[in-house]
């Protein structure tokens, strides 16, 4: 049982408590952070698997056939890919890289899409050479290569569509609004599609939207599956394809602080799926196409947590304190990008009383390396444990090596094990593409 205080909603489901330490399992947090070392990632399977479910029981709203289509860019790893795979996702890319781990790690070819707004023509041909799922055109100038390609079989495409919405999250988060880089307006969709349907070797059989992320307000993008429903129907009737594939993208959100909305997955996800299937009988009437949901950050954020250990720590006048620990902005970018907010626990007393704020900062030399602006937290010593959740999602992938930062080592926990998933970085490591001569 975990205290009512503890807000248990951020944590991965096999964090609990153990004689008033916090426990991973059977695993002492602040000994894993010693035993490990830090900074480390932990991702926990089981809440993984929770949050799949959670997705499987919204999709029994939609009639037709459903997909779980896991975002790539919130993280990947092949162990990750492998680890999904096995479940049965579908797996969305946006570059060769991606596309080679979605492969090797044990996806299905056809459960591969590929997305980007300047995908190459290497990556288009890479993709049709692999025989994924979809290509998901997002822009004239990429439909013109692929109608100069000469493929052996027909490939099969789905554009992006934008469909001019403002999604209420951060502006950099923000993907389906006028004048944003991604996607095709309504008019353009439609001549895209009728080129296609000229086109001796490609094949329109799907539509996606994808209007931004960390939305909590279910509105914008049922406004957005209107639209796309209503793009289908108009292509439907001039003859340029059957729709078999709709896709309304990803971009739930998911709570990163306390005070952020906690609403359940599940119900997100069934409200989103019976407005979709609602909307395809008002307006198209006829069989359901496969729905395809692709989350990121809602599948894998809060399996994850960040352990940290502190270094200095500087008291201030007015009483509040800046804590430094061994990583920060390098291996999470998202509060100096985003302004995102954390919280943290002190792994060897999560209930201690606090005596007082504190601002948790990194070693890297810039200001705005930070990873928490403010949380109370009790007394903290050098040589303590911090660990902060909600850490699964755009962490990892966005990690860096400015002033030669080092990249953490992760682990999976299941069912009790610890499975390493990708070893701490070297320095050697962070030298080998350097061309030098010594002469």
């Amino acid at each position: 049982m975990l205290p009512s205080q503890f807000p248990r909603h951020l944590w991965p489901l096999s964090i609990h408590f153990s004689r008033q330490r916090l426990f991973l399992g059977g695993r002492d947090v602040a000994e894993l952070g010693r035993e490990l070392k830090t900074p480390l990632y932990i991702y926990d399977a089981a809440t993984i698997d929770h949050a799949i479910a959670a997705y499987r029981r919204g999709l029994r709203a939609w009639p037709g056939r459903g997909l779980i289509t896991y975002a790539s860019k919130a993280w990947l790893s092949l162990p990750l890919a492998r680890f999904l795979a096995r479940r049965g996702l579908g797996l969305d890319v946006v570059s060769p890289a991606e596309l080679a781990i979605g492969l090797r790690g044990g996806f299905d070819a056809d459960l591969l899409h590929v997305h980007g707004n300047n995908k190459s023509f290497a990556l288009l041909q890479q993709a049709i050479d692999a025989g994924v799922g979809a290509i998901v055109v997002d822009n004239l100038h990429e439909l013109g290569l692929l109608e100069r390609m000469t493929p052996v079989a027909p490939v099969t495409l789905w554009l992006r569509v934008n469909p001019d919405l403002l999604a209420p999250t951060h502006v950099y988060r923000q993907t389906g609004h006028h004048g944003s880089k991604f996607g095709m307006p309504r008019e353009e969709a439609l001549l895209a599609a009728r080129r296609i349907a000229a086109s001796p070797h490609l094949r329109l059989t799907g539509l996606h939207v994808h209007i931004g992320s960390q939305i909590f307000d279910l509105a914008p993008i049922a406004d957005s599956v209107d639209r796309l429903i209503e793009l289908a129907v108009r292509i439907e009737k001039a003859g340029w394809g059957k729709i078999k594939a709709l896709s309304p993208g990803g971009g739930l959100g998911f709570p990163y602080h306390p005070d952020d909305p906690a609403i359940p997955l599940h119900k997100l996800t069934t409200d989103l799926c019976a407005h979709a299937a609602d909307s395809w009988r008002r307006q198209h009437g006829g069989p359901y196409p496969t729905l395809i949901l692709e989350p990121g950050r809602s599948l894998i954020a809060r399996s994850g947590v960040a352990l940290y250990t502190v270094g200095a720590i500087r008291r201030l006048s007015d009483g509040g304190r800046i804590i430094a620990v061994d990583g920060g902005m390098n291996d999470n970018i998202r509060p100096a990008l985003y302004g995102a907010r954390y919280t943290a626990s002190l792994a060897r007393a999560p209930l201690g009383d606090a005596v007082g704020p504190a601002r948790i900062v990194g070693p890297l030399c810039e200001s705005g390396d930070f990873l928490i602006e403010v949380v109370d937290l009790p007394d903290v010593k050098s040589g303590d444990v911090l660990a902060i959740p909600v850490s699964g999602a755009y962490q990892l992938s966005m990690a860096n090596n400015y002033n030669g930062m080092l990249r953490p080592a992760v682990f999976l926990h299941d069912h009790g094990r610890l499975i390493p998933m990708q070893r701490r970085e070297t320095i050697d490591d962070l030298m080998r593409r350097d061309i030098f001569d010594a002469n």
